[in-house]
């Protein structure tokens, strides 16, 4: 009976402290999700996704829970279940940053087409609005959507400065500040726009003829790069196809396991790295 005590009082002590902080973190928690989800909503809807926000919700909430306890099954121990866990709160947002980060170089690739339409409208005697619109009916999206946005949100009454402000929040690139600085610049100063829109696409052409000689020439240390960074995945896909139970120690023992840990880490250090120093602007 007195050996009961003891493990009487731990449980009643675990269990007020769960009574007390598991509600708190369970609000935190889906306070957070919340914050995140209406983020990354924000984020598809300027990309013309449009999903509902409940399953958004529902992806965000089982993605950490989901790898969590891919992890725990994998590895076996609570470090698995830590890092399937944080895998899964990072995973959705770096898959939405890049396929904004892919919508917006297509958008970038399609400026120069978009001004020579817009150019050859205002040559053939239209107005600004009527060249967008001859943008919108022949550019394919993302710039026709963009653009679509602009017209309509200008024929709300929206001052046309303001909706090129509001583009330029969308898409923020280097080019696209360039052709609103200028148009507002001659919308209210006066002169000739399709020469500035002549000067655009030449300066743009040259700038990516400039950014792809760069690129040409740093080929070799991106390469290198990409190297370094599949070299130890797949030395250890090799390894474990050749011999499975080389990987026993890792797995099984806590020192290997908390070595494992810190190799998986590194990599990713050293990928974000490799990333950040092969990145060259222009």
């Amino acid at each position: 009976m007195l050996r009961l005590v003891p493990l009487l009082l731990m449980f009643g002590a675990v269990s007020l402290l769960a009574y007390k902080y598991i509600p708190l973190f369970l609000e935190r928690y889906t306070k957070a999700q919340k914050n995140r989800f209406e983020n990354v909503g924000t984020k598809l809807d300027e990309m013309f996704i449009f999903k509902e926000r409940q399953r958004l919700l529902k992806i965000f909430t089982i993605t950490p829970l989901s790898l969590g306890l891919i992890g725990f099954i994998v590895l076996q121990n609570l470090i698995g279940l830590g890092a399937g866990v944080a895998l899964g709160f990072l995973l959705p947002p770096i898959i939405i940053k890049n396929m904004s980060s892919m919508r917006r170089n297509k958008f970038q690739g399609q400026l120069v087409d978009a001004l020579m339409i817009l150019s050859g409208s205002l040559k053939a005697g239209m107005s600004l609005n009527q060249a967008l619109e001859v943008l919108v009916e022949e550019m394919p999206a993302p710039i026709s959507d963009e653009f679509a946005l602009v017209i309509k949100e200008n024929k709300m009454g929206v001052t046309m400065e303001d909706c090129l402000a509001h583009l330029k929040h969308r898409m923020p690139t280097d080019d696209l500040e360039l052709i609103t600085i200028a148009i507002g610049i001659v919308r209210e100063t006066g002169g000739d726009l399709t020469e500035v829109f002549d000067n655009l696409v030449f300066t743009i052409r040259e700038k990516q003829k400039l950014y792809n000689r760069v690129r040409a020439l740093t080929v070799q240390g991106r390469l290198q790069g990409y190297i370094m960074m599949l070299l130890p995945i797949g030395f250890s896909i090799f390894i474990y196809y050749i011999n499975p139970h080389s990987f026993d120690v890792l797995l099984k023992d806590k020192l290997g396991q908390t070595l494992l840990t810190w190799s998986v880490i590194s990599e990713g250090l050293g990928i974000i790295f490799i990333r950040k120093f092969s990145k060259i602007e222009v």
